[in-house]
């Protein structure tokens, strides 16, 4: 087996006779066999795969749910009598209010460029589990914010995790989900951030009515729930495949593809995907080596310094069209959501 994986690897990437690296795109196999038909039918059929995406989807749902729940409690008389920084009789409100507003987005970003070589080094359930944590931790400091700096303080903390989750989460599902539903999984990812915010709304309608802080402090309070819930459930899920065929763990891949595939490892479907994992693997590891062959020797420095440059590869010259086209997309879907 070990030489037909080499031969598979061998097939999916080559060089050529000026050292630029191919990547072949035909399919490994002549022939394919899938899992099950495509798109929305054949999520019933892969069920523990879906059922994997719809938890880690949680992740989703608690950066809805944060976004849905300041902007009510902004205006609840119950929050502005204790900030009265951001009361509309307030000189400079509205950019206080908007700064608090502005600190989730800001860690949110922090969070999501750094999430990439955490889950790299670490594994996207553990990354996961750091995620929550982080925005556990800036949860409880809002939920007992006393003054301004306090819970500005707390929402760019919060803001952190949730960019985490919000970066990790969709690469987790795509890595553990069927390719012929793929994509319809992911769309798990849009539709939790809708119903947190739809939620949101809902709890904050009815906690407005509460006499005291606890009408926005509940709130903050509760988003802790799904998020608690997401980052020890995530402990009993698999992990990605992908993940573990990087890191040289390929038997424990195969076992991993097999769990979720709810099929044994030796069915030709599950092999098959586990030889295209590896070869992917195989052609990422080549390319980073003919791009940047002075920083593949382990240490933190090039770790460091190779993450960097593997983001500045984003806008070089064959591939800043993607990278256009991806950031144009997720400028007008959260320009959708947050509008």
């Amino acid at each position: 087996m070990d030489s037909k994986i080499k031969d598979t690897e061998e097939q999916a990437t080559s060089v050529d006779e000026r050292g630029q690296f191919i990547h072949h795109a035909e399919a490994v196999w002549d022939e394919r066999n899938p899992y099950g038909p495509p798109g929305f039918r054949g999520v019933f059929v892969g069920y523990y795969a879906t059922l994997c995406a719809a938890f880690a989807a949680i992740g989703g749902m608690v950066f809805g749910y944060d976004q849905g729940v300041v902007s009510v409690v902004l205006v609840m008389p119950q929050f502005l009598s204790r900030f009265t920084r951001v009361s509309e009789t307030a000189s400079g409100a509205g950019f206080w209010k908007g700064l608090l507003t502005a600190m989730i987005e800001l860690g949110a970003l922090l969070g999501a460029f750094n999430q990439g070589w955490i889950a790299d080094k670490i594994s996207r359930k553990y990354s996961i589990v750091v995620a929550v944590i982080i925005f556990t931790v800036g949860s409880i400091v809002q939920t007992a914010a006393v003054d301004y700096a306090m819970l500005t303080v707390g929402r760019l903390v919060g803001g952190i995790g949730i960019g985490m989750l919000s970066m990790v989460a969709p690469l987790y599902i795509s890595e553990i989900s069927p390719p012929e539903i793929r994509g319809a999984l992911l769309v798990l990812e849009e539709f939790s951030i809708v119903f947190g915010i739809c939620v949101a709304y809902w709890i904050t309608y009815g906690t407005r009515y509460m006499s005291g802080e606890w009408a926005w402090r509940l709130p903050f309070l509760l988003q802790m729930i799904p998020s608690s819930i997401l980052g020890l459930g995530i402990l009993f899920l698999p992990f990605s495949p992908r993940w573990l065929a990087s890191k040289g763990r390929d038997d424990e891949a195969l076992k991993s593809l097999g769990k979720l595939r709810q099929l044994p490892a030796e069915d030709q479907r599950v092999q098959q995907e586990w030889f295209d994992i590896r070869a992917e693997v195989a052609f990422h590891k080549q390319t980073s080596a003919i791009k940047h062959p002075n920083l593949q020797s382990k240490g933190t420095v090039n770790s460091i310094k190779l993450e960097l440059v593997s983001w500045t590869d984003c806008f070089r010259k064959g591939c800043w069209r993607r990278t256009h086209i991806g950031v144009g997309l997720m400028f007008f879907q959260v320009s959708a959501i947050t509008g």
